[in-house]
């Protein structure tokens, strides 16, 4: 009886393990490796959100993304484009058509191998966002597209994670936008 509860407590372990180890980096559109890491280097008081769908409705997290930095324009974003074509294109095939539809300053992660839908069960058929808070642990997980309520229910779950901006900071952004311009 002792061997199975050892066997069940190193499955437990290691499932668990594996859904808290940091996704890997993948390249974006332009060549450069890039994860979760990195993004927490360059915001690392942040937590970041990472947004993850298939390569075919990426327009999708626009909607999302708009959508809640009206309430946190600090957000941290990062895209990843789960690649689920048959026959499996190449990374130069996926890479050239992000470059020609994305804008030149977005970075968009191509998850060729299934990464991130494998290691966090998702459905990609529709986007998939994951929070993770500063330290890379994973605190929150939503699926949808960018409804009111959706939206709704997201900001209330970054609320927790990021500070609302306040009257001083929305006047700073304001005036470094009218500067800007």
């Amino acid at each position: 009886m002792t061997d199975i509860k050892t066997i069940c407590l190193l499955i437990a372990l290691t499932v668990c393990g594996a859904a808290a180890a940091q996704p890997i980096a993948l390249p974006d559109q332009n060549g450069e490796l890039i994860g979760l890491a990195d993004y927490q280097a360059q915001h690392p008081d942040q937590a970041v959100l990472a947004i993850v769908v298939s390569g075919r409705k990426l327009r999708l997290v626009k909607g999302w993304e708009e959508g809640l930095r009206e309430s946190y324009p600090q957000l941290v974003s990062m895209r990843v484009a789960d690649i689920k074509d048959e026959p499996r294109p190449s990374q130069d095939q996926v890479a050239e058509k992000l470059r020609k539809r994305a804008p030149e300053n977005v970075s968009i992660l191509i998850d060729l191998e299934n990464h991130w839908a494998t290691n966090y069960g998702l459905d990609t058929e529709e986007p998939c966002l994951l929070l993770f808070d500063r330290d890379g642990k994973l605190v929150a997980q939503f699926r949808g597209r960018a409804s009111k309520a959706r939206l709704a229910e997201v900001s209330a779950a970054l609320a927790t994670w990021l500070a609302a901006p306040t009257e001083d900071s929305i006047d700073t952004q304001s005036a470094a936008k009218e500067t800007s311009t």
